[in-house]
């Protein structure tokens, strides 16, 4: 048993259908006063209705209409002529588009007199009346369009569906009738016999014709070819590109193996591999003039600007040729302000004026200085060099610039430049001395001489800051210099422990684990700070 709410919505359905048919006839008669009477019926029912034109109240007439085709890519439009008439929707019109070219009505925008076009809108409406008239149609790409993949291939079985319906045709149903004709039934189609006074006449028959055999459905030819990812235009296969929007081919497409391009593909091929030659061979060429500017540079000490530029240091205008381009960093500055930089600098390595951690090149500076300032330069580097070494020793004779770096087994440094021997351990020349010798002759010269006194003052300030100690034996100075901490004695050769500043052994020398510092006895260190004494 249907309830009330449900039987008055469907009472309400068919009463506005026959008011619209009827409302409808009565437009066309031009009976005004019924169709007021049944429009304002229809309205009672507050339903949404739509009034329209029948296609038969347009021209038939053929228009041959100017169509503009452009997309997002392309600079000026494609012009096109298609067969319309007025009466045509633009939805329509969209279909024949795509059945001749291929676009889907969701990718079609029409602009007809500098207006966006519906889809229920006529071509009529948009003032296109007769042949000549213009239209432009965009071609907006798949993403804009929210056109998937899917839904393009639904379509493309949607209009492969109806190209077969329309290809195909009915059987007969009947002697003497065409396709798609209803025949009447054998009792219709008989005389009605006569009164039963006059004899029946024969019966009169159209010449049988002979049945047509229908054709089978054909198959519409598969097109070969790659769809665009962005406008859908099916491309031919051996396009690296799209013809229409330039979008590129997909990458896992692959070309037929029985297909054969034609002479307008041939020849674009040919084209396309003979300008790839050509750009291979300018690049190869390109290569090589970079190559033998390179060597050129190479062989230079300075690099020239070669353009127009501003030095960042004193805002001057540099033409070309009148700068210094870095190596390192290609920084460009002025000449003068480059030297300034190299002799005020305070460091053995020069940085790029710009704050970058770039630094000159020697074969830079060489080129910038001159000899004495060069010289200069030099001597600042070295004593750059000795201040920041850790084992540097300077000659100790006065105002002599000799200086070493020694090793370890290095005792002595004999100076190439005033050719005097310094001892490294007592930090003093001593020709013909021993340094046990030295060090009693120092104790007593001490007394009375300043400068022995003041060398027997560093002693003892090597020996109080722990730099150096006495050996337990013979009782002279001795400092280590590198390495463990194992040192000897050059006089009497003991060995010593230097973190406990003791003997490494007992009496007995080397083995003897009776006295001296016994590192390493049950695997016990000396010392905490102990470093290999052994």
């Amino acid at each position: 048993m249907k309830s009330a709410s449900e039987v008055t919505p469907r009472a309400s359905l068919n009463e506005a259908e026959d008011l619209a048919a009827s409302l409808g006839d009565a437009l066309s008669c031009g009976d005004s006063q019924e169709a007021a009477r049944l429009s304002q019926k229809l309205a009672q029912l507050s339903l949404p209705v739509s009034v329209s034109i029948k296609s038969q109240a347009y021209p038939q007439d053929s228009i041959r209409l100017k169509v503009g085709v452009e997309d997002a890519q392309s600079e000026s439009y494609i012009p096109v002529t298609v067969e319309v008439s007025s009466g045509l929707t633009i939805a329509q019109l969209k279909d024949i588009i795509s059945q001749d070219y291929g676009f889907p009505p969701a990718l079609q925008r029409w602009v007809i007199g500098k207006r966006l076009a519906k889809d229920c809108d006529t071509l009529y409406s948009h003032g296109v009346r007769q042949s000549g008239d213009q239209a432009f149609l965009f071609i907006c790409s798949a993403n804009a369009a929210h056109l998937t993949r899917h839904q393009h291939k639904l379509y493309q079985e949607h209009q492969r569906i109806e190209d077969i319906m329309e290809s195909m045709q009915l059987f007969p149903r009947g002697l003497g009738s065409r396709g798609g004709e209803k025949t009447a039934p054998p009792e219709a189609q008989q005389t009605p016999p006569p009164p039963p006074s006059f004899p029946p006449p024969p019966p009169s028959f159209p010449p049988p014709k002979p049945p047509t055999a229908s054709k089978p459905a054909v198959l519409p030819k598969p097109q070969l070819g790659w769809a665009c990812p962005h406008c859908t235009f099916v491309n031919k296969p051996t396009r690296p590109g799209c013809e229409i929007c330039s979008g590129e081919r997909p990458e896992d497409y692959k070309i037929p193996d029985f297909y054969q391009p034609d002479q307008n593909e041939s020849l674009r091929i040919q084209e396309e591999q003979l300008a790839m030659l050509l750009y291979k061979q300018a690049q190869l060429e390109e290569r090589e003039r970079n190559y033998s500017a390179l060597l050129e540079t190479d062989s230079m000490n300075l690099i020239l600007n070669t353009s127009e530029v501003d030095c960042p240091i004193c805002f001057s205008s540099l033409g070309p040729g009148e700068g210094i381009v870095l190596r390192e960093c290609l920084h460009t500055f002025c000449r003068e302000c480059l030297k300034g930089t190299i002799v005020n600098s305070n460091n053995a390595e020069v940085s790029c004026p710009d704050n970058c951690e770039s630094k000159l090149l020697d074969r830079e500076i060489k080129e910038l200085l001159t000899e004495e300032e060069l010289q200069r330069f030099y001597e600042l580097r070295l004593s750059i060099a000795e201040s920041c070494s850790e084992y540097s020793f300077h000659c100790q004779t006065p105002n002599c610039r000799g200086w070493c770096i020694y090793e370890d087994e290095v005792d002595e440094f004999h100076c190439e430049i005033c050719q005097e021997t310094s001892c490294i351990l007592c930090r003093a020349i001593h020709k013909d001395m021993t340094c046990k010798e030295y060090q009693d002759d120092l104790r007593i010269r001490a007394q009375n001489d300043k400068t022995a006194f003041q060398t027997k003052q560093m002693l003892e300030n090597l020996l109080l800051n722990g730099e150096a100690t006495k050996c337990p034996r013979c009782d002279i100075v001795v400092q280590k210099k590198d390495g463990c901490d194992w040192i000897c004695c050059l006089m009497c050769k003991t060995e010593i422990c230097w973190v406990t500043k003791q003997a490494r052994w007992g009496p007995k020398g080397n083995g003897d684990t009776s006295g001296g510092c016994k590192c390493r006895v049950n695997n016990q260190l000396c010392h905490p700070n102990c470093q290999n004494c052994h």
